[in-house]
């Protein structure tokens, strides 16, 4: 491991790092006779060769976009509620269309919205407009291949390994799951990667080749810091991290100081903007007020027991880190932490290293703490991390391939231990099994029910053990790897590797799909089957009574595009003017007409239903 540190510190980043932070700047002699030997490769010239790489990027970019779209071709409307319907509708209200009231939830904020607000300005269709925002998070999500690719590079990889890397971590579910729901986690990997590589390269003097160069860094790691905070509040963690790297800057950088003054001034302004922009959704969509996330945390650190108890959820986290990533990111984690310790190893990758490791663990324990305790099941979910996921996925995958053995098995060993006991936390916390039957569990808990082939009930030892089960294998191939150095057998091998690694996470993702997004048990199809008995059309104005459950008239705010839903307590507060439709809970043991105590007259029950739990009014 020594050796893969110091190379990462010294020939690495400076052969590849400053390659690809330039362009098309030629590869450095010593690895492009190293990739064409092992490879195969023809010499060709420096702009050729770089053209061709843009090319392939983008064929990848196509073709993972591409994947991202056929797997959600089915889909037609939001599952994950409330969070996707808050999301929509919020683009709906920037788009200048009716809002909602969801008072008293979590603020779901304004930067994804902002993102697919343009749907809105050609179309108002329900399932038209979920196609289309589909379409836009796949563009994005898809963009983690080239991301991916000069990360890599950054750590020393050359352009084929690279490719092949970046290629496979677009695949993990990580990043390629969300991309299916209307929700920020679609897009927040992306924005994670590409914040710390343009973080890097404001600290990397060879990558920011020019005071221009580095001025463009710092600002865009601080646009990208600033509208992670206005998607969610893990971007708080971001701002925290850019002003910690720009104090580093401003003590040990003296020719680089104005370029912090750049990026505090930019960082500034995007995080007022997103304020603002958080501020008016706030007031659109959430009139009472929301529930305070901040309040949740500093009410759960009151008390030792609330620590502690903060610490086992976010141990929770970090076992979904190496599972999720079928054990790959637990070696980049380990990596991470000895680049951080080793003084031999250049400042900018010890500070990365910092940095990657620092965000992981606060967001593993901020994340779960705001929590509500009433959603056990997204204290072991990997959906917070999901864009540390895939940074450590890429780490360990180059540290699999550069690596002397040795270090290999002496850091695969560290993450083992670590593994083992985050998993003996989450047994001791949750049980020896996590729920994984309805869509809630499911979506929560869907990569142990795939390690497990078992959606209704996913056994937490079992999960633990394939996932180092598969740690062995790609272990095993690294060492294979070793062997062959050269020639067709090499090539044959790596090429076996990487399709091994994709495959895995392309049946993983096609079962998620399978048992998750396309599930019929989402609240979502209720609320649909509630608006199709009332036979609601454009034009009606509906009002809900207060007696009607959250998962019934939540799903209808997207589904009922042209008109706000109106709540009121018919007990205490008269109907809203102009309402035509009137949808209530049926109370139960008793008629359906004390769904509405003192309904006026004119008004009629046109469907009902007492299993679910509701009744339609109509006038006239």
């Amino acid at each position: 491991m020594a050796r893969l540190l110091i190379n990462l510190g010294t020939r690495g980043a400076v052969s590849a790092a400053a390659v690809d932070a330039r362009g098309s700047a030629p590869v450095p002699a010593r690895t492009a006779r190293t990739d064409r030997t092992r490879l195969r490769i023809p010499a060709v010239t420096a702009g050729s060769s770089g053209r061709l790489w843009v090319i392939l990027l983008t064929a990848g970019w196509l073709v993972q976009a591409g994947l991202r779209v056929w797997f959600s071709r089915q889909l037609f409307m939001p599952l994950a509620n409330p969070d996707e319907t808050a999301y929509l509708v919020a683009a709906r209200v920037l788009a200048g269309g009716p809002g909602a009231d969801l008072s008293g939830s979590t603020l779901y904020q304004g930067g994804y919205p902002l993102l697919i607000t343009p749907v809105y300005w050609f179309t108002s269709n329900p399932s038209t407009v979920y196609h289309a925002v589909l379409v836009i998070n796949a563009l994005i999500s898809a963009l983690v291949l080239p991301l991916g690719y000069l990360a890599c590079r950054r750590l020393g990889l050359g352009r084929p390994a690279a490719y092949v890397v970046a290629t496979v971590a677009a695949l993990v579910p990580a990043g390629f799951f969300y991309s299916q729901y209307a929700m920020t986690d679609a897009v927040f990997p992306v924005a994670t990667l590409a914040w710390l590589l343009a973080t890097h390269s404001w600290l990397n003097s060879s990558a920011a080749s020019s005071a221009r160069v580095r001025y463009a860094a710092a600002a865009g790691s601080a646009v990208l810091a600033g509208f992670a905070y206005a998607m969610h509040s893990r971007g708080l963690v971001m701002l925290a991290g850019l002003a910690a790297v720009g104090g580093f800057i401003f003590w040990r950088q003296a020719a680089a100081r104005l370029s912090v003054l750049a990026a505090a001034l930019t960082a500034v302004a995007t995080a007022a903007a997103g304020w603002s922009l958080n501020h008016h959704v706030s007031l659109a969509l959430y009139p009472e007020g929301t529930r305070s996330l901040s309040g949740q945390i500093r009410q759960r650190l009151a008390s030792v027991n609330g620590t502690i108890h903060v610490l086992e959820m976010a141990a929770g986290q970090l076992w979904r880190l190496v599972l999720d990533s079928w054990g790959i990111a637990g070696i980049g984690l380990v990596a991470a932490l000895l680049v951080i310790v080793r003084r031999d190893v250049r400042s900018d990758l010890r500070i990365m290293g910092a940095l990657s490791v620092a965000v992981t663990t606060v967001i593993a324990c901020t994340a779960p703490a705001a929590l509500p305790s009433d959603q056990p099941q997204a204290w072991a979910s990997g959906r917070y991390l999901d864009g540390m996921i895939i940074v450590f996925f890429l780490a360990g995958a180059v540290m699999l391939l550069r690596a002397r053995m040795r270090d290999i098995l002496v850091g695969a060993a560290v993450a083992t231990g670590l593994f083992l006991l985050a998993a003996a936390t989450v047994v001791v916390y949750i049980g020896p099994t996590v729920p994984t039957s309805g869509f809630g569990a499911a979506f929560n808990f869907a990569e142990p029910a795939v390690l497990t082939m078992n959606w209704t009930q996913a056994s937490v030892p079992l999960a633990t053990a394939v996932t180092l089960v598969m740690l062995a294998v790609w272990i095993g191939w690294a060492g294979l790897l070793r062997r062959w150095r050269a020639g067709v057998p090499f090539t044959a091998l790596a090429a076996a590797f990487g399709a091994g690694a994709a495959a895995v996470s392309l049946v993983a993702v096609a079962q998620m799909t399978s048992h998750v997004s396309r599930t019929g048990s989402s609240n979502t199809q209720a609320a649909i089957a509630l608006m199709d008995a009332g036979k609601l059309r454009p034009g009606d104005q509906v009002a809900i009574t207060s007696s009607l459950d959250w998962t019934l008239w939540v799903p209808q705010v997207f589904e009922v595009y042209w008109t706000e839903l109106e709540p009121f307590n018919p007990r205490s507060q008269p109907l809203p003017t102009g309402t035509t439709v009137v949808e209530a809970g049926w109370p139960a043991g008793q008629p359906a007409r004390a769904s509405w105590p003192g309904a006026p007259a004119g008004w009629r029950i046109v469907r009902s239903d007492q299993s679910a739990g509701w009744v339609v009014w109509r006038k006239g």
